[in-house]
């Protein structure tokens, strides 16, 4: 045979293997899914064969595996959450385990793809806040709270800066540029909010040197400029965000330093020029009565309205 050949079949045998292993652990996952609706009120084996895509014969061996006797169902009470009840990871981390399914497959076909990479950070950012909950005791060093909160914070910043990365992508500059102005005035406009307008940052560079480079902003747009030649090349819309993002961070910072002096009483009066207020319809329980609605302003909830009441 062929070096070319044997090379061939060796992929091959390779590929099935790892088809093999992702073919077990979807299924160790589908019986966690599985004991996890179960847990939650839905004993219907014949729905949750369907909604699976499996025989009944399979929905009995996930239930069993997981130590369920589907013959106490009428005995077993029904789980029901308690309003203000803490958050436990055995309910967090079958969330981290669907959303991981369903990332996977969408991040494999398209790793470069933004909503992909963001999904698969939302999978292990649940995965991280059920480890916080409930810290491994078999991993070895490396698994305690304060760890795992730094890689949560660490995964936090990875869905900022893909999300970043899209809005650079589907955005021209002077859409951004008009974003962030507005945004600047907003956090003014209320009154107990500082907001950056600059930032002169001292740099040491790799080669021992330091230069100073100053960031700013001129009609909503980032500003960069320094004392070095070094400093060369123009602000993209990446750019622009990472660095209006990061003089946003520095505001919250220094506001919190703040005396109440620097304050002014809360405005409630609309900005003017502002992107229009977006409302979130929220089915209601009841049969008739109107939606409730959540008023969303440059994606934060601003208000609630409960069914029955005027918006």
């Amino acid at each position: 045979m062929s070096d070319a050949r044997e090379t061939e079949r060796l992929a091959a045998l390779s590929a099935l293997i790892g088809w093999a292993d992702r073919r077990e652990r979807f299924a160790e996952e589908r019986a966690d899914l599985v004991a996890a609706a179960w847990r939650s009120g839905s004993r219907n084996v014949a729905e949750l064969a369907r909604l699976a895509r499996v025989s009944r014969d399979t929905i009995y061996a996930d239930l069993k595996a997981r130590n369920i006797d589907t013959s106490a169902r009428a005995q077993d009470p029904v789980s029901t959450a308690v309003p203000g009840a803490p958050l436990q990871a055995e309910s967090v981390r079958p969330l981290a385990q669907l959303v991981d399914a369903v990332a996977r497959p969408a991040y494999g076909r398209a790793p470069d793809d933004g909503l992909a990479q963001i999904t698969a950070s939302a999978g292990r950012a649940l995965q991280a806040v059920a480890d916080a909950l409930d810290p491994p005791t078999d991993q070895g060093p490396g698994w305690t709270r304060t760890e795992l909160m730094h890689g949560l914070a660490d995964t936090g910043a990875s869905i900022t800066r893909a999300a970043h990365r899209e809005l650079a992508a589907s955005q021209d500059p002077d859409e951004l540029a008009e974003r962030t102005d507005h945004l600047h005035r907003s956090a003014l406009h209320r009154g107990r909010d500082a907001a950056a307008e600059r930032a002169d940052v001292v740099v040491a560079l790799p080669t021992g040197e330091s230069i100073t480079v100053r960031l700013g902003r001129d009609h909503g747009w980032t500003t960069l400029s320094g004392d070095s030649p070094l400093l060369t090349g123009e602000i993209d819309g990446l750019d622009h965000l990472e660095v209006q993002h990061a003089l946003a961070v520095l505001s919250r910072v220094i506001t919190r330093k703040l005396d109440e002096a620097a304050f002014v009483e809360t405005r409630e009066d609309a900005l003017p020029g502002g992107p229009p207020v977006r409302q979130r319809i929220i089915p209601s329980n009841e049969d008739q009565p109107p939606a409730g609605r959540i008023r969303e302003v440059d994606g934060t909830a601003i208000g609630s309205v409960s069914p029955g009441q005027r918006p």
